[in-house]
Protein backbone atom coordinates (compact mmCIF):
# COMPACT_ATOMS: atom_id res chain seq x y z
CA UNK A 1 0.00 0.00 0.00
CA UNK A 2 1.01 3.53 -1.24
CA UNK A 3 0.46 6.65 1.61
CA UNK A 4 0.71 10.02 -0.29
CA UNK A 5 -0.42 13.36 -0.54
CA UNK A 6 -3.13 13.96 -3.24
CA UNK A 7 -2.94 16.31 -6.11
CA UNK A 8 -4.24 17.85 -9.09
CA UNK A 9 -4.00 15.06 -10.89
CA UNK A 10 -6.13 12.74 -8.70
CA UNK A 11 -9.38 14.91 -9.25
CA UNK A 12 -11.25 12.52 -10.88
CA UNK A 13 -10.29 9.38 -8.93
CA UNK A 14 -10.54 11.49 -5.86
CA UNK A 15 -14.51 12.78 -6.86
CA UNK A 16 -15.05 8.98 -7.72
CA UNK A 17 -14.13 7.24 -4.11
CA UNK A 18 -15.91 10.33 -2.33
CA UNK A 19 -19.14 9.45 -4.42
CA UNK A 20 -18.93 5.97 -3.75
CA UNK A 21 -18.28 6.41 0.21
CA UNK A 22 -21.46 8.74 0.21
CA UNK A 23 -23.57 5.94 -1.09
CA UNK A 24 -21.71 3.11 0.38
CA UNK A 25 -21.83 4.66 3.86
CA UNK A 26 -24.21 7.93 4.23
CA UNK A 27 -23.65 7.65 7.77
CA UNK A 28 -19.47 8.80 7.28
CA UNK A 29 -20.35 12.18 5.55
CA UNK A 30 -22.31 15.10 6.46
CA UNK A 31 -21.84 15.45 2.10
CA UNK A 32 -24.90 14.63 0.17
CA UNK A 33 -24.97 13.93 -3.33
CA UNK A 34 -26.79 17.28 -3.96
CA UNK A 35 -23.87 19.52 -2.64
CA UNK A 36 -21.25 17.41 -4.43
CA UNK A 37 -23.00 17.46 -7.72
CA UNK A 38 -22.76 21.30 -7.10
CA UNK A 39 -19.53 21.64 -6.43
CA UNK A 40 -17.33 22.23 -9.44
CA UNK A 41 -13.94 20.31 -10.43
CA UNK A 42 -12.25 23.92 -9.76
CA UNK A 43 -13.04 23.84 -6.20
CA UNK A 44 -11.75 20.37 -5.55
CA UNK A 45 -8.85 20.59 -7.38
CA UNK A 46 -7.98 23.14 -5.91
CA UNK A 47 -8.28 21.70 -2.62
CA UNK A 48 -5.90 18.77 -4.00
CA UNK A 49 -3.42 21.52 -5.49
CA UNK A 50 -3.22 22.82 -1.69
CA UNK A 51 -1.59 19.52 -0.68
CA UNK A 52 -4.42 18.91 1.87
CA UNK A 53 -5.96 15.44 0.90
CA UNK A 54 -3.72 12.05 1.55
CA UNK A 55 -4.19 8.59 -0.32
CA UNK A 56 -4.19 5.21 0.26
CA UNK A 57 -3.41 3.18 -3.00
CA UNK A 58 -3.60 -0.27 -4.12
CA UNK A 59 -1.07 -0.07 -7.05
CA UNK A 60 -2.56 2.73 -9.18
CA UNK A 61 -6.41 2.32 -7.30
CA UNK A 62 -7.26 5.06 -4.76
CA UNK A 63 -8.64 3.44 -1.87
CA UNK A 64 -8.87 5.26 0.81
CA UNK A 65 -8.78 9.28 1.47
CA UNK A 66 -8.88 12.14 3.88
CA UNK A 67 -8.51 15.80 4.03
CA UNK A 68 -6.82 17.69 6.86
CA UNK A 69 -6.24 21.67 6.50
CA UNK A 70 -6.22 24.45 9.13
CA UNK A 71 -8.82 27.46 9.34
CA UNK A 72 -7.39 30.56 7.48
CA UNK A 73 -7.10 32.34 10.79
CA UNK A 74 -4.03 33.30 12.93
CA UNK A 75 -6.09 32.95 16.14
CA UNK A 76 -7.16 29.01 14.79
CA UNK A 77 -4.14 28.00 12.79
CA UNK A 78 -2.92 26.03 15.76
CA UNK A 79 -5.58 23.51 15.07
CA UNK A 80 -6.08 21.13 11.91
CA UNK A 81 -9.36 19.67 11.29
CA UNK A 82 -9.83 16.07 10.07
CA UNK A 83 -12.43 15.54 7.37
CA UNK A 84 -13.80 13.58 4.76
CA UNK A 85 -11.94 9.81 5.76
CA UNK A 86 -13.10 7.26 4.01
CA UNK A 87 -11.68 3.53 2.81
CA UNK A 88 -13.42 1.61 0.17
CA UNK A 89 -14.56 -1.66 1.30
CA UNK A 90 -11.66 -3.27 -0.50
CA UNK A 91 -9.55 -1.60 1.56
CA UNK A 92 -11.15 -1.97 4.98
CA UNK A 93 -9.11 -4.32 7.41
CA UNK A 94 -5.67 -3.67 5.85
CA UNK A 95 -4.29 -0.37 7.58
CA UNK A 96 -5.28 1.59 5.73
CA UNK A 97 -7.09 4.24 7.78
CA UNK A 98 -4.72 4.29 10.40
CA UNK A 99 -1.91 4.81 7.55
CA UNK A 100 -3.70 7.53 6.89
CA UNK A 101 -4.41 9.29 9.73
CA UNK A 102 -0.70 8.93 10.75
CA UNK A 103 0.62 10.25 7.59
CA UNK A 104 -1.43 13.46 8.03
CA UNK A 105 -1.45 14.09 11.66
CA UNK A 106 2.51 13.69 11.21
CA UNK A 107 1.91 16.50 8.14
CA UNK A 108 -0.31 19.01 10.38
CA UNK A 109 2.54 18.29 13.01
CA UNK A 110 5.01 19.34 11.31
CA UNK A 111 3.19 22.72 9.97
CA UNK A 112 3.05 23.92 13.20
CA UNK A 113 -0.49 22.54 14.74
CA UNK A 114 -0.33 21.59 18.25
CA UNK A 115 -3.85 19.79 17.80
CA UNK A 116 -5.79 17.75 15.22
CA UNK A 117 -9.63 17.85 15.90
CA UNK A 118 -12.50 16.08 13.85
CA UNK A 119 -16.69 15.74 14.36
CA UNK A 120 -17.96 12.72 13.71
CA UNK A 121 -21.30 10.90 13.13
CA UNK A 122 -22.31 9.76 17.22
CA UNK A 123 -23.71 6.23 15.70
CA UNK A 124 -20.76 5.91 13.27
CA UNK A 125 -19.03 3.17 15.96
CA UNK A 126 -16.03 1.61 13.87
CA UNK A 127 -14.82 5.34 13.10
CA UNK A 128 -15.06 6.86 16.84
CA UNK A 129 -13.26 3.44 17.84
CA UNK A 130 -10.59 3.86 15.33
CA UNK A 131 -10.15 7.69 16.25
CA UNK A 132 -10.41 6.79 19.66
CA UNK A 133 -7.05 4.38 19.05
CA UNK A 134 -5.57 6.77 17.13
CA UNK A 135 -4.94 8.92 20.33
CA UNK A 136 -8.43 11.53 20.01
CA UNK A 137 -10.75 12.07 22.80
CA UNK A 138 -14.16 13.09 22.66
CA UNK A 139 -14.14 16.72 23.87
CA UNK A 140 -17.74 17.87 22.76
CA UNK A 141 -20.94 16.56 21.07
CA UNK A 142 -23.77 18.44 19.43
CA UNK A 143 -27.13 15.90 20.23
CA UNK A 144 -29.30 15.73 17.26
CA UNK A 145 -26.26 17.30 15.12
CA UNK A 146 -26.53 15.50 12.28
CA UNK A 147 -29.48 14.57 9.90
CA UNK A 148 -28.72 11.43 8.37
CA UNK A 149 -32.45 10.35 5.80
CA UNK A 150 -34.32 11.98 7.85
CA UNK A 151 -33.11 10.62 11.57
CA UNK A 152 -31.27 12.95 13.99
CA UNK A 153 -28.22 11.98 15.20
CA UNK A 154 -25.61 13.50 17.88
CA UNK A 155 -22.46 14.95 16.36
CA UNK A 156 -19.13 14.28 18.29
CA UNK A 157 -16.03 16.15 18.55
CA UNK A 158 -12.96 14.74 18.90
CA UNK A 159 -9.66 16.15 19.57
CA UNK A 160 -6.22 15.58 19.90
CA UNK A 161 -3.69 17.16 21.43
CA UNK A 162 -0.28 17.40 19.68
CA UNK A 163 3.38 17.20 21.81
Amino acid sequence: MIIRRLNAGDLAAYRALHRFGMVEAPMGFVDVAETDAARSDDVVEAMLARGEAWGAFDGDRLIGKLTIDALPYPSLAHTFWLHAVYVHPDGRGTGASGQLLRAAIADAQSKGASRIALWVNGANVHARGLYERMGFKQTGHVPGGIKVADALVDDVLMTMELT
